[in-house]
């Protein structure tokens, strides 16, 4: 009884040690938070369908902010009425001044009337610009 008990406390001590202390963990405060209209400007965003595939919908997402953006996923309003909003999987992560391509599938070439990827970025205590939230400060 007395080494089960003791064995218990260890258990219990090492599962808050391990909770305090994440090697994984980030220890900054940034903050991930949705983009600026003014930010927005600084990001293009093309939507269409390749010449081989009219059901796929692709998005071409380029970053000219100075820190990296994610986007979730796209809202689609259809010409009959109906929207379709699907999340990417996974998540858009568009560094820097570059670009990068996604796609829902299920929405027919010409069945749309607009769309819409919100996107956001970190930011140190939530202000200021787009920051890398993996390299360290």
């Amino acid at each position: 009884m007395g080494k089960l008990l003791l064995l218990m406390v260890l258990g219990w001590g090492f599962s808050l040690l391990a909770q305090a202390w994440n090697p994984f963990g980030s220890h900054n405060d940034n903050e991930d938070v949705p983009l600026s209209s003014e930010e927005m400007k600084k990001v293009q965003q093309k939507a269409g369908w390749s010449n081989d595939n009219d059901k796929t919908l692709l998005f071409e997402i380029r970053n000219d902010l100075s820190g990296p953006i994610v986007c979730a996923g796209a809202q689609v309003e259809l010409k009959d009425g109906g929207r379709l909003t699907k999340a990417f999987n996974p998540k858009l992560f568009v560094p820097a001044n570059n670009s990068r391509i996604a796609s829902i599938p299920g929405v027919q070439k010409g069945s749309m009337k607009s769309y819409s990827v919100p996107c956001s970025c970190f930011k140190k205590s939530g202000r200021g610009e787009c920051v890398n939230p993996l390299t360290k400060p």
